[in-house]
């Protein structure tokens, strides 16, 4: 891991947190740190894990220098990296429980849809930012968003980058629930203790047979992806 990643296990949680400094950009080496942190919950045996950003923000999404830079490898290396992260969330053997600390724009919303309780405050603001700033969402993105949000939240945060903060990112399903700012982090670590308790094998299971359907349709996406922008 490096240092914009850390991870601690106490007793059965482990507790992941980005902290770049900055806005906790979900590039290449933010990608590969998340990943190996997951490895070390599994390694660990962790009963359930609890992510997290900094005071700050939970995340502003994709780098976008990668995508300035001119190299359409490296972009489509990027987008999927960011996917297989949302899926390997969505398919955790233990459950994941989202911090939303902050902010969790583009990238950082839909990595925060894909945990399987997600706590935010009123500082929570909740954005597909796409359309805003010149930029088509991803089919895997979309399938994030319809998966977890009502329709009419979907469609608005998807067709006009609608803002949701507090009750309405709740009552939207960006969140599931709200805590003062200081104490999101510890809520969320109170859930991870309590889901600590399920059958964990049928955990698992249950949440699959779910998202069966959804994570067909992620995963036909992220294949997808050099096509949908001809980033072969």
């Amino acid at each position: 891991m490096t240092s914009a990643v850390s991870y601690e296990l106490n007793e059965s949680v482990a507790t992941i947190t980005m902290d770049d400094g900055k806005v906790n950009v979900l590039g290449p080496a933010m990608q590969s740190a998340l990943n190996e942190a997951l490895d070390s919950a599994e390694k660990d045996s962790a009963k359930a894990v609890v992510l997290t950003g900094n005071q700050r923000v939970f995340s502003g999404g994709f780098d976008l220098e990668v995508f300035g830079s001119g190299d359409p490898k490296a972009a489509l290396a990027m987008l999927a990296g960011g996917f297989e992260l949302s899926v390997r969330c969505l398919t955790f053997p233990a459950p994941v429980i989202m911090a939303a600390t902050g902010p969790a724009i583009a990238m950082g919303g839909f990595l925060l849809l894909s945990g399987d309780h997600r706590v935010g405050s009123a500082r929570t603001k909740c954005q597909a930012i796409e359309v805003k700033i010149g930029m088509t969402i991803p089919n895997a993105a979309l399938e994030i968003m319809r998966m977890r949000l009502t329709p009419a939240a979907f469609h608005r945060g998807a067709s006009l980058a609608s803002t949701y903060v507090g009750d309405d990112a709740v009552i939207g399903g960006w969140l599931d629930a709200l805590a003062e700012p200081a104490d999101v982090l510890a809520e969320a670590q109170k859930a991870a203790a309590e889901a600590a308790q399920l059958h964990s094998k049928s955990h698992l299971a249950t949440k699959l047979k779910a998202r069966e359907s959804a994570l067909r349709a992620i995963r036909d996406g992220i294949d997808g992806l050099a096509t949908e922008f001809s980033l072969g």
